[in-house]
This record gives structure tokens, C-alpha cells and sequence, in this order.
């Protein structure tokens, strides 16, 4: 689809569980790695959508946990509606935004699967979450652009 929507991972914070404060009872912390983006439009383009959210990425080794909450986004969009995280570490250069990021090279494009995609609601609002590895640790996927495409094109 058309690429609507952009922003760059960032580090965010690790979150922390307790077990309670009861004498004897540990505090048990279980420690995430976390990339956030803040999605706004994507660069360059001229559209009617006026894209915004946020993404939150955990990392458990190549395990991604990824989230997704867009707004302004295409009407009922389904099948063909994607986000994915791309080569390019900008958004604010759509020539330097490239393509889906994954590894090793040769390998099929894991951003290509059905799980990638989300669905919209009739007022252009989407939440969604799926799981994916793209074959990189957090650290390889730092300061990546998160592109949100729309489902016109290809």
C-alpha cells in the first residue's frame, strides 16, 4: 500500500513487576526491551489521511511483540493495510525510508505475512498486535523508521 504514516524507533523505559510488599516477599523484576515510535505522516505525502499513533516493540531475543495504535488512518481498512519496520533510520526523507527490514538477506520477507496487517474501523482508527521476528536483536533495530502503509497500490 501507499505509505501514509512514519516515525523512528526510540529506546523506552523497562518495566518492572513486583510481587507485593509483604515481609518476605521478594520483588521479582522481569526486565523487557522496549523501542517506542510516535507515528505522524509519512514524508511527502500528499493525501487526504492524517496519520498519527504509536508503536510499542518488545524484544525477547529476535522475538517481537509489536503494537500498534493509528489514528486518521483509511476508512475500514483491511487486508493490504500493513506496518513494518524499514531500512531507512529517517522520516523525515522519503528517499531514505527504503524497504522492509529484515535479515539474513535471501531469506523470505517475514513483513510480508498476513500478521503484518491491521484493520481499521469505519472512523479510521486501528489498535493491533501481532508477533514477528525480523532477525535482529533490539539494538539492530534502534532508530528504524516504522512505516504504515494504506491499501492503495502495491
Amino acid at each position: 500500500g501507499v505509505r501514509v504514516g512514519c516515525g523512528t524507533l526510540k529506546s523506552g523505559n523497562m518495566k518492572t513487576k513486583s510481587k507485593g510488599a509483604k515481609k518476605g516477599i521478594k520483588s521479582k523484576k522481569r526486565n523487557y526491551n522496549v523501542l517506542n515510535a510516535v507515528i505522524g505522516t509519512y514524508p511527502d505525502y500528499d493525501g487526504d489521511l492524517v496519520v498519527s499513533g504509536d508503536i510499542e516493540i518488545t524484544f525477547d531475543e529476535y522475538a517481537i511483540d509489536f503494537r500498534f495504535n493509528g489514528k486518521g488512518l483509511e476508512a475500514g481498512c483491511g487486508p493490504g493495510c500493513g506496518v513494518h519496520i524499514h531500512t531507512g533510520t529517517t522520516c523525515s526523507d522519503a528517499d531514505l525510508v527504503g524497504g522492509h527490514y529484515w535479515a539474513p538477506a535471501g531469506t523470505e520477507d517475514p513483513w510480508m505475512n498476513d500478521v503484518t496487517y491491521y484493520d481499521s474501523d469505519s472512523s479510521g482508527n486501528a489498535i493491533g498486535q501481532f508477533s514477528i521476528e525480523n532477525g535482529y536483536l533490539i539494538e539492530g533495530n534502534v532508530d528504524h523508521a516504522v512505516v504504515v502503509h494504506d491499501s492503495d497500490g502495491v
